[in-house]
């Protein structure tokens, strides 16, 4: 965690008020938190930290682009996203981070390492499914779409099982369905 001092926040000298930080991640980022998910990235992280005395409030805001693989043709594309994260720091006897809303440190605290929360609040910006623009316009199809789009797992199953069928129930099934009609 070492490398990550960069993303310390001392708060003890600070005043009460609001604090913004800054901060532009790349793939280097990543690498500390084992996700090579990402080809490259581009992403602005804002931090507004607003102090009182009793607890720290912080609202972290990031905006980018990854280069992820497409889900449906495997080609890399820019995925945009933007998103937030806000949690409360308060003071405590022993640090507990058992909720997400809420992270409890020790008394004698002066600083608060943030590159955890900075990575959550990426992650769960981005969105799961990822699609590259070009397919979702219809200006390009992928190779493998075809067999994506026009495969439909639930009728091949329903025909197999249609066929598997006992003669008996099959006569049972037919009573049934005459008298519907």
């Amino acid at each position: 965690m070492n490398t990550l001092k960069s993303y310390d926040i001392k708060f003890s000298g600070l005043k009460n008020g609001t604090h913004l930080y800054k901060f532009h991640l790349d793939r280097r980022f990543f690498e500390h938190f084992d996700n090579d998910d990402f080809e490259q990235c581009d992403i602005d992280i804002t931090i507004e930290l607003n102090k009182s005395e009793r607890l720290l409030e912080f609202s972290i805001h990031n905006k980018g682009t990854v280069q992820v693989p497409c889900d449906i043709s495997g080609e890399l594309f820019d995925q945009k996203f933007e998103g937030e994260l806000e949690f409360i720091i308060k003071f405590g006897n022993t640090y507990n981070d058992d909720r997400d809303d809420l992270i409890l440190i020790p008394y004698n605290s002066h600083l608060f390492n943030i590159a955890q929360q900075i990575y959550e609040s990426v992650i769960l910006s981005i969105p799961a499914k990822r699609i590259h623009p070009d397919i979702l316009s219809g200006k390009k199809i992928a190779d493998n779409a075809k067999y994506i789009v026009n495969y439909d797992r639930s009728s091949s199953i329903t025909k197999q099982a249609e066929k598997k069928i006992d003669p008996r129930w099959a006569a049972l099934k037919k009573i049934l369905t005459d008298k519907k009609q």
